[in-house]
Formats: C-alpha cells, structure tokens, sequence
C-alpha cells in the first residue's frame, strides 16, 4: 500500500540514534492487518527498508528511521514523504553480509550460537557489519562479531 506523510522528529533522541519517525494511518493499518510489534518492509521515496512497527504510550503507531536512511532518500523532517508499506512475509530471515558468513563459517562453534540467536539478535549484530562501507571496515566489524560471540560462548578468540 502507498501513502503519504509527514517525516517528524524525536527531539527526546540523542543524536545518532534513528530520531525520525513516520505515523503510520489507522487506515493503513487495518487495510494490510497490521499492529504494533509487527515487522514490515517497503520502501521511503523508493528507498527500502524493513523495521517493526513501534507504539507509542496514545497508541499512535509508526516507524523510525536514521539519519542515513533519510539522506538515502533524500528526505527531511517536515516534508511529506511517499511510503510503501506491506507485511514484511519472511519476519525471520536476516540477511548475512558475506564478510559475516564467512567469519562464521571459519569458527564453527560461533555458528551454531548464531544459529540460536533469535531473529533480532541476529539482525542486530549483522547491522554493524552491513552498514560499514569500506571492506576492511566490513571485514573487522565481522571479526568481531564472531569474537564476542566465541567470548559469550567462554571460549578464547585469540587463544596461543
């Protein structure tokens, strides 16, 4: 479904963080079966995403997005913004950078925890690794994950 609207911002958000919001209709809501808690995708001024939708305490549901998002879409607070929204119809799949694939797959016990992780974690820990833009910055943050993922498993990354 496509709509249109008003790009706002959190001013109680420290900086950096994803501050910007849209509401999302009550209108848009029922017509695709939507709620608070649910993940979609779609695209702002035809860049895509996916998120969850969030709530907050009047109920008002809606999505937020980042700075660099809103570059991306070239975007800012205040302007009326076309948004395609639908139910995202794979909530689970999480789309693992390659740096990160191959991290893993060099350290076998890191991949059977990841493959534990829950859907969000997973998709948290790969989020550094996928918004890097230089490859090595890519491949250390992929390193990393795998190291704090061998620590939470009590196992030595760097062992002699």
């Amino acid at each position: 479904m496509i709509f249109r609207e008003r790009l706002q911002v959190d001013r109680t958000v420290a900086a950096g963080y994803m501050k910007h919001f849209l509401d999302v209709p009550d209108a848009v809501l029922d017509e695709l079966g939507l709620k608070a808690g649910d993940r979609v995708r779609g695209a702002l001024n035809e860049v895509a995403f996916s998120r969850v939708l969030q709530q907050r305490d009047d109920g008002t549901v809606y999505l937020r997005f980042g700075e660099g998002w809103l570059r991306d879409a070239e975007a800012h607070p205040g302007d009326r913004v076309t948004m395609l929204l639908e139910p995202d119809p794979d909530p689970n799949h999480v789309e693992i950078p390659e740096e990160l694939a191959e991290a893993l797959e060099a350290h076998p016990a890191a991949s059977a925890a990841w493959a534990a992780f829950t859907p969000g974690k997973r998709r948290t820990l790969a989020y550094g690794v996928e918004r890097a833009k230089r490859p090595e910055t890519r491949l250390r943050r992929a390193e990393q994950v795998v190291d704090e993922i061998l620590l939470e498993l009590g196992i030595d990354p760097d062992p002699l």
